[in-house]
């Protein structure tokens, strides 16, 4: 049983740890190919001027990440582990 929610614990810790890498990356792709136009932005100044907002910006709780690492350590644990056992077994059967 501990062995099963260490593994568990394990498999959430590296998905998030693969979807922070993979955002990174993604962001720092994004940033690389980013190239403003100069002349539409200047064209646009006064609609720009009239949608800015101030203030605080909505980001992700930390409910969220704590409700999905939860879930993916109960999907290790309930859904995945079982089926790895299962496929041990047919492996050392043969």
């Amino acid at each position: 049983m501990v062995k099963t929610i260490r593994n568990a614990l394990l498999f959430a810790a590296a998905v998030h740890i693969v979807y922070v890498i993979v955002q990174v990356v993604s962001g720092i792709l994004l940033t690389m190919k980013y190239v403003p136009k100069l002349v539409d932005a200047y064209s646009s100044k006064q609609g720009m001027e009239s949608h800015v907002s101030f203030g605080l910006t909505a980001g992700t709780s930390g409910w969220l990440y704590a409700l999905t690492f939860a879930g993916s350590a109960a999907l290790y644990a309930f859904a995945l582990q079982p089926l790895l056992r299962r496929w041990a077994n047919r492996r050392n059967r043969s």
